[in-house]
């Protein structure tokens, strides 16, 4: 059975591979702990194991790849949406510019034990790897969790080797372990098949990338869903489920993301127009990607252009 983490240890070894110093440090009794960074354009191979990290994105458009047994993903993760990886899977993370985040660090055993502590669950249920998802309750929960560092971190950089106890942590991680086991588990799909719904296979990760290369082809181009169900070889109902399995997200918010990155990255590079970034990411108009834009990164085409200088 691994040890509980120590906050300490795992922002000793993440600060010295990304240069980054932590916003805040928390601990706790529950087989939890936390911290928050603002890091620099970094390429990391998950110095947390073996213990899991849910990871909350805060702050920073930039595209972030994560690669595992594999497979690569590149995404832009909107603000609000939230990361999870195993601890027992090696996984590269490289970020192409500064981001700011949450982690939360869970104790390899914590999982196993919570369930086994639980009714309902079969087994040691494994909670699958997802990469910037939205999910609202993991939303809130990281907001409130954000609060509690402000008021220790109190405007001033922690120190690593003094972390903060967290009530917080404490009362928590059960709500945090079964949100976690109910939605995003195979207890999860279990669950579903003892109410009779069926079980959805989720696109493979060779489809996905096709996907991929089929809407960053021309970013211009109003590419419609029985496109790309017929990439995946499906009906387009099966394939609309098969890709929220797999990615997190509809295909309509996917393409959403693929064209607000491209445009977020063009806003970084140089001098071009709003107007023809937008043209060029397939926005009917400047005025409409402007509400997109600011819509999922907080801030307007012209504020970022000007932060990213």
């Amino acid at each position: 059975m691994a040890s509980p983490p120590s906050v300490s240890g795992i922002a000793s070894r993440y600060a010295s591979v990304t240069g980054a110093r932590p916003q805040f440090l928390l601990q706790s009794t529950s087989g939890l702990c936390a911290a928050k960074w603002r890091l620099p354009r970094f390429r990391v191979l998950s110095p947390w194991a073996p213990h899991h990290v849910l990871v909350y994105w805060v702050r920073g458009v930039t595209p972030v790849t994560r690669s595992c047994c594999g497979i690569s993903q590149r995404k832009v993760p909107a603000i609000g949406s939230v990361t999870f990886s195993s601890g027992d899977r090696p996984t590269e993370w490289t970020s192409d510019a500064a981001v700011e985040a949450i982690h939360v660090y869970i104790e390899a055993g914590a999982v196993e034990r919570f369930a086994a502590q639980h009714p309902g669950y079969d087994g040691a249920p494994r909670i699958h790897d997802f990469f910037g998802i939205a999910d609202p309750w993991l939303d809130a929960y990281f907001r409130l969790l954000d609060r509690e560092c402000a008021v220790e971190d109190a405007g001033a950089e922690s120190d690593p080797h003094r972390p903060a106890a967290s009530p917080f942590l404490d009362h928590t991680a059960p709500l945090l372990l079964r949100h976690l086991l109910r939605f995003h588990s195979a207890a999860a799909h279990a669950t579903a098949r003892r109410r009779g719904a069926p079980r959805i296979a989720p696109l493979s990760g060779v489809v996905l990338r096709r996907i991929e290369e089929l809407i960053d082809a021309d970013p211009a181009a109003d590419v419609s869903l029985r496109a790309l169900a017929h990439q995946a070889h499906l009906s387009v109902d099966h394939f609309v489920r098969a890709f929220r399995a797999a990615a997190g997200t509809t295909p309509h918010r996917f393409v959403m993301e693929r064209r607000l990155g491209r445009g977020a990255a063009m806003l970084e590079a140089g001098g071009a127009a709003v107007s023809d970034i937008a043209h060029a990411c397939g926005f009917r108009s400047a005025a409409h990607f402007s509400v997109r834009f600011r819509a999922r990164f907080g801030v307007t085409p012209s504020q970022h252009r000007r932060s990213s200088s």
